[in-house]
């Protein structure tokens, strides 16, 4: 048993403007101050190298995981090496200024405009992405399961340890914009 409790949410109308992430951090079941870290995993199953330039079984995207706390990120870069998961981390979308702007328009962006360090995991925006052709047959069933063990043991973690990963600096305004 962690020390510390698990909070599993599941958000709605992401695609709709964050409707359920931004509803949950504005009416919590718990208090925000509490919630130490965000995990947020979407399209994790896909991201092989027909997919991603790049892409194979241990490609893996990252985003935010250093934006707020450098302790988070290298918490989760020391977990993938140390347990074995070895995958190879792609930062890229997550740099300022991408044209994407997945750090400002996923369900973690609700939970970092409180100041709540994040990570959202995933494997890239595939050619079927928001299409109809986004079917299961596609999805790498193993990788998704690496994928959610590497969450996992992030998970267990933060659970575990003593104090919550530290800011880098003041709290955000949690009612200013999001910037990539």
């Amino acid at each position: 048993r962690p020390r510390r409790s698990l909070l599993f949410v599941w958000h709605t109308a992401e695609e709709q403007g964050l409707l359920g992430a931004d509803y949950f951090v504005g009416n919590p079941t718990v208090p925000l101050d509490s919630i130490v870290a965000q995990l947020n995993m979407d399209m994790i199953g896909r991201g092989g190298a027909d997919d991603i330039e790049g892409g194979g079984p241990r490609y893996l995207q990252l985003v935010g995981s250093r934006r707020l706390s450098r302790e988070l990120g290298d918490l989760i870069e020391r977990i993938n090496r140390e347990r074995g998961h070895g995958f190879a981390f792609d930062y890229g979308h997550d740099a300022d200024g991408h044209p994407e702007r997945i750090y400002c328009r996923s369900d973690h962006a609700a939970y970092a405009r409180h100041g709540i360090p994040v990570t959202f995991f995933h494997t890239g925006l595939h050619l079927d992405y928001h299409q109809v052709t986004d079917e299961p047959q596609y999805i790498d069933y193993t990788k998704l399961f690496n994928v959610s063990s590497l969450v996992f043991d992030v998970a267990l973690d933060l659970a575990n340890r003593a104090g919550r990963p530290k800011l880098d600096g003041p709290k955000p305004d949690p009612k200013a914009a999001c910037r990539q």
